[in-house]
């Protein structure tokens, strides 16, 4: 009887044994795999790593613990709440731990960038700024480049990263919004650092602005929202200069000796999926959201996220996908932040705090500006403007197509970005065939096929965003003739503000 129990004992631990020695072989060799596929991606498009990103915790740890700001400050932190040394430099620890990220190659390039690029671009049509996004590459190597955005939607986190993916990898700011599980882990591999936002202790702020200059410090490409939240009827917010306080203030540590670039980048959607939440929000003049709030607004993309990806899953398999029109990030023209510096007639690093600041706030609404200025100018958006210029509740469809073609010469002459997607390759086509022709037809004919597409284009800008906002029951579209829907003027409003910095 013994005997027989040792011999099921022997074959249950020999099971065991071979599975684990099967799928430690397994794991090893996908584990392979995904590497080599992540070095000959990153190979491919010669995309920028920073180094530093790989740096385990326990040294960025050790480089902050040492820092003698940081020292002092725990000293003083201690007399001030009556606490050990040992107890301050604990709490300290406790916010390096939950501030420093853990990036993750495979994370950020395996199943980030191809879990983004599957949900992207099956809820909506994403369009590259290939044009503008060439200015990124005339940038000096050893620069530090920090992108600047204006906060659309919880999605611009997804959208600016796969946008910028084949290039460089970015390090965001998250709030305590995202310090869920799993999202914590997942932000976390992918780079991002966290920060309390209304936390307004001097120890744990100190702690952040010193882990925002080190990383700086070491050339880690970052990304920062200068508005500091979601805008909630579609215009900017007021810029916040916190973030952006911490990383000018690396010019101050003499071992800092690499160019600080700012590159303003601007969002724009034709739907965003949270709008209706924002815009409850702007009418009760709600300007901030709490941890509850951020929960809430995820809860809502989580819950119809799914829902849509299987509905846009199941139209694109029957050939009848539906997008939720343009998504669309534009790229203004990059900042030096030497050049500011020679345009201020004081060094600002010596001026007291109040002064210094005001000076950091023109520059934060200076960058904001452009960020209005490099809008991508998406078809619901225009339409939108278009349709409430009238200052009526109904217009003919005839009517805003002569409306948005004059507002579209409007932008082309101040070079802005209109958004054309697939819908328009037809109309781009023919452009690039007369630009290359031009030299030898004559100018009159160019001139009339120009008009001919321009209106074409027009046309094809009007039908997409009538289409979506017919889709949507914003508008009625009935005998030629466009109604707002009362009930729903409001996300009219919200959608034509996106574009208040270029039509005004």
């Amino acid at each position: 009887m013994m005997g027989t129990a040792i011999k099921y004992l022997f074959v249950v631990l020999g099971i065991i044994l071979t599975y684990e020695i099967v799928r430690a072989l397994l794991v090893s060799s996908l584990k392979g795999k995904l590497n080599r596929s992540v070095k000959d991606f990153i190979e491919k498009n010669r995309i920028r790593l920073d180094k530093y990103k790989f740096m385990h915790k326990v040294v960025v740890k050790h480089e902050l613990m040492n820092d003698p700001d940081i020292h002092e400050e725990i000293i003083a932190h201690a007399k001030e709440k009556n606490l050990t040394i040992y107890e301050v430099e604990g709490r300290v620890e406790e916010y390096i731990d939950e501030i420093v990220p853990a990036f993750n190659l495979l994370s950020y390039y395996k199943i980030g960038y191809w879990v983004a690029n599957f949900i992207l671009n099956l809820i909506y049509e994403v369009v590259i700024d290939r044009e503008n996004a060439e200015k990124l590459k005339r940038i000096p190597e050893n620069s530090v480049i920090v992108f600047v955005m204006n906060h659309r939607s919880n999605i611009d986190y997804i959208l600016v990263a796969f946008m910028l993916a084949r290039q460089i990898s970015l390090s965001y700011a998250v709030g305590e919004w995202a310090r869920v599980w799993p999202l914590e882990y997942i932000f976390k591999s992918f780079g991002a650092y966290f920060i309390r936002r209304r936390f307004r202790e001097k120890l744990y702020h100190l702690v952040l602005e010193k882990y925002v200059q080190l990383i700086s410090i070491q050339g880690v490409t970052q990304g920062i929202f200068i508005e500091g939240g979601l805008s909630r009827d579609g215009n900017f917010r007021q810029t916040k200069t916190g973030i952006l306080n911490y990383i000018i203030g690396v010019h101050k540590d003499p071992r800092f000796d690499k160019e600080l670039v700012f590159v303003p980048a601007a969002i724009n959607y034709d739907w965003i999926l949270e709008d209706g939440s924002l815009i409850q929000e702007w009418k009760v003049g709600k300007e901030t959201s709490g941890f509850g709030d951020h929960l809430a607004s995820l809860a809502r993309i989580i819950g119809k996220g799914p829902f849509l990806l299987f509905i846009n899953l199941f139209r694109y398999l029957s050939g009848r996908l539906k997008h939720h029109g343009y998504a669309s990030v534009s790229f203004g023209d990059p900042l030096f932040f030497s050049d500011f510096l020679k345009g201020e007639k004081e060094d600002i690093f010596t001026l007291d705090r109040y002064d210094r600041l005001a000076r950091i706030q023109e520059l934060a609404d200076r960058l904001l500006s452009r960020i209005g200025e490099a809008m991508p100018v998406t078809p619901v958006g225009l339409v939108s403007q278009a349709i409430l210029s009238f200052g009526r509740e109904r217009v003919s469809l005839n009517e805003l197509i002569a409306k948005v073609s004059s507002m579209r010469d409007e932008l082309k002459k101040m070079n802005a970005r209109i958004v054309l997607g697939r819908a328009f390759e037809g109309s781009m086509e023919s452009y690039s065939r007369l630009k290359n022709e031009e030299d030898d037809r004559r100018r009159e004919l160019v001139l009339f096929e120009e008009d001919f597409l321009a209106s074409q284009e027009v046309g094809d800008t009007v039908r997409a965003a009538v289409s979506l906002l017919k889709r949507r029951k914003i508008i009625f579209l009935k005998r030629g003739e466009v109604t707002i829907n009362a009930k729903r003027a409001a996300l009219l409003e919200f959608y034509a503000n996106s574009l208040s910095q270029l039509l005004t």
